[in-house]
């Protein structure tokens, strides 16, 4: 991968919790993670059951830079920690970061909570690589390496943070837990112009709701649109349904699918074109 090239991959595309199974193999079922391989930089979106099996990858790319961004600190978004196998070796660094909510604590108390006994018998210190903890105000811009990223509060819905990352190749917008009938159009001028957005709305993934993830991602001039954070009785017949009938409005909608990468560098071509 060249220095300005940039791909994305989806390593967990379900909202709540798990749900492995014969009925969710196509899509997937471990739940948010996503990753974003800027060469000698990634960015993680981040932690749910998926990390566990991008750590396992990152192991033989190993020493490796990588900074995780928090949407909210509710367990389904940090419960792969434990298991990233990537954090146990010594020339890895990792830094966490988090726009939470003041009851919360800091991104070091939530994510050493989770690993203290009896939720998790091994502590966070087990941890070999060099870990640093960051804690914002939701709505203050980061530089996180060579990485601008702004950041927009969500207030209500699941409260957290939305991110907009800057990268030489592409510009990626990622959004979970909106709640359709609050800052909508907050979250239109946030994500206008980016090449990609992920998202998420809180509600039944019903017909109306998908429309209004459509108009979000027209009426900000988003380049394409994936909708994540499946939920747990979602199918793969089912999911695939819902993306062929929204398809036939919006050509370039889909639905993540984990294990799916997208090479950002042709995303932004094709856009162009």
């Amino acid at each position: 991968m060249t220095e300005t090239q940039a791909e994305l991959k989806f390593w967990g595309v379900r909202g709540g919790l798990p749900a492995p199974g014969a009925e969710t193999a196509v899509f997937g079922g471990n739940s948010a993670c996503i990753e974003i391989d800027c060469g000698d930089q990634i960015v993680v979106f981040d932690a749910g059951t998926g990390l566990r099996v991008l750590g396992q990858s990152l192991v033989a790319r190993s020493p490796v830079r990588g900074d995780l961004l928090f949407s909210h600190t509710n367990f389904n978004r940090i419960c792969g920690l434990p298991f990233f196998a990537a954090a146990f070796h010594p020339k890895n660094a990792f830094g966490f970061w988090c726009g939470h909510v003041p009851e919360e604590g800091s991104i070091e108390e939530v994510l050493t909570r989770l690993m203290t006994d009896p939720v998790f018998p091994v502590p966070i210190g087990i941890f070999n690589a060099d870990l640093s903890f960051h804690d914002f105000q939701a709505g203050n811009s980061l530089e996180i390496g060579a990485i601008d990223v702004a950041t927009m509060p969500i207030t209500s819905g699941l409260p957290g943070t939305a991110y907009r990352l800057t990268c030489p190749s592409a510009t990626i917008c990622y959004a979970c837990g909106i709640k359709p009938d609050s800052g909508l159009d907050t979250l239109v001028d946030f994500a206008s112009g980016t090449d990609l957005l992920i998202m998420s709305l809180v509600g039944d993934n019903g017909p109306e709701t998908d429309q209004l993830a459509m108009e979000i991602a027209r009426d900000s001039g988003a380049g394409q649109l994936y909708l994540t954070d499946h939920g747990p009785t979602e199918t793969d017949e089912s999911l695939m349904e819902r993306e062929r009938k929204l398809q036939k409005t919006m050509p370039s909608f889909r639905l993540a699918r984990e294990g799916e990468t997208i090479d950002l560098t042709r995303l932004r071509q094709a856009a162009s074109t």
